[in-house]
């Protein structure tokens, strides 16, 4: 944002604003904000998302902390898998990860599961997030791209692993007729998609045939170029939980809350509420006081309209924005029947929650959609703790598994 745009613009008031104006757009007009996930793409049926349950525990066992104690080994084994190789390493740069293969074999199914982020090596990774261009071998797909544009950490460290992980599934898991799935949350998303992208571009085997590798990446940064990952959508599947933070960690919703920003701070000037003196100052922390209740800044459509003003200034062509690639399936919370809750347990004078916070629906889209191009504030620890594996397992549970929550997985 240029010097001259950000003239007259304080961040801190009007952050402070937008935080309010977000909890009072859930306690007033929570169809609003359900409404822009909801039309974010197409409405998904639990036996759609029938297979993500245990694909995310595959993806979780990479990091080998399950709260059972049972050894990676035996967690594949229960679920018909043998262990082939267990790599553990810690070193930046690149990723740790594990290949097992279906003791069953009728199946010929191999899965490979990527390590996301659970030091201070992977964060190293993770921090090297600007983008980079990298020219393949062969396209990853018919009659696309050499050139890719991609998260730098997550480049290098998925083109090492390909590396080691290419005459494997060259020359042993593909001649024998093996189907490949890989795995990752996190870190280990992003790792997987790239990976994914590399296989593909250096044998020709997988291009022929998208089933013959899949990836599902859960709550992967962003990680490719418009381009590519639109390109990748017959072979990736990245799965997204609500208003997770990491995977609208990048240069474009960050833009884009910076316009919405603009917007709050121009009311706030025109109200007298910016922080510019001590009467303004009062004023402004007495409209904070009024809470959830009070009267709003700006309406419920002035504000959906400043995130679409937002979103078309910025684009979505510019080389340094990255997307989560392939098609994803956007889990969300619904706001309408949070409040609801909310409203049961004042009229039964109970503070305590009866349910845990998360997803309740879910749409197929891809990484453009509006309700991904912007960070969800004013939800306390929702942008992390969404993030979490626990939050993905419950959000699966609740969607594929409504009736019968207790039994899935326990």
């Amino acid at each position: 944002v240029s010097g001259e745009s950000m003239e007259g613009f304080n961040i801190n008031s009007s952050f402070l604003a937008q935080l309010q104006l977000t909890k009072q757009i859930k306690s007033q007009s929570a169809k609003s904000r359900d409404d822009i996930y909801a039309s974010a793409g197409t409405a998904l049926t639990p036996d759609d998302l029938k297979d993500l349950p245990q694909g995310l525990e595959f993806a979780d066992w990479a990091y080998d902390e399950d709260p059972s104690g049972k050894s990676l080994k035996e967690l594949l084994r229960e679920q018909g898998y043998s262990l082939l190789k267990h790599d553990t390493t810690a070193v930046p740069g690149y990723l740790g990860h594990y290949i097992a293969i279906s003791t069953d074999p009728r199946e010929k199914k191999a899965i490979i599961g990527v390590k996301g982020t659970s030091s201070l090596e992977d964060l190293i990774t993770d921090m090297c997030g600007a983008a980079v261009s990298y020219e393949l071998s062969e396209p990853f797909v018919f009659r696309g791209n050499t050139t890719i544009r991609a998260h730098d950490g997550v480049l290098i460290s998925s083109r090492r692993l390909a590396d080691d992980l290419e005459p494997l599934v060259r020359d042993l898991l593909l001649p024998q007729g093996y189907k490949i799935q890989i795995y990752g949350h996190s870190l280990g998303a992003a790792g997987a998609t790239l990976l994914s992208i590399f296989l593909r571009s250096r044998i020709p085997m997988l291009r022929l045939d998208d089933k013959a590798l899949r990836v599902f990446a859960f709550a992967s940064p962003p990680n490719l170029d418009l381009d590519s990952a639109l390109a990748c959508r017959p072979f990736v599947t990245t799965i997204v939980n609500n208003c997770d933070v990491i995977p609208r960690c990048n240069v474009s919703p960050l833009q884009i809350n910076i316009e919405v920003l603009k917007v709050i701070n121009d009311k706030l000037k025109e109200k007298g509420l910016k922080m510019s003196g001590i009467k303004s100052s009062a004023a402004l922390l007495r409209k904070l006081q009024e809470g959830e209740d009070g009267e709003m800044l700006l309406s419920a459509e002035e504000l959906t309209n400043a995130i679409n003003s937002g979103i078309e200034k910025v684009g979505l062509e510019d080389e340094d924005h990255l997307y989560v690639g392939g098609d994803v399936v956007l889990m969300y919370d619904l706001w309408e029947n949070e409040v609801d809750k909310n409203v049961e347990r004042k009229e039964d004078d109970n503070d305590e929650k009866d349910s845990e916070e998360c997803a309740e629906k879910a749409v197929i889209t891809d990484g453009t959609a509006r309700a991904l191009r912007y960070i969800e504030l004013g939800e306390g620890t929702r942008l992390i703790d969404d993030h979490m594996a626990v939050s993905y397992r419950l959000g699966l549970r609740t969607i594929v598994s409504p009736q019968n929550e207790t039994n899935v997985w326990e």
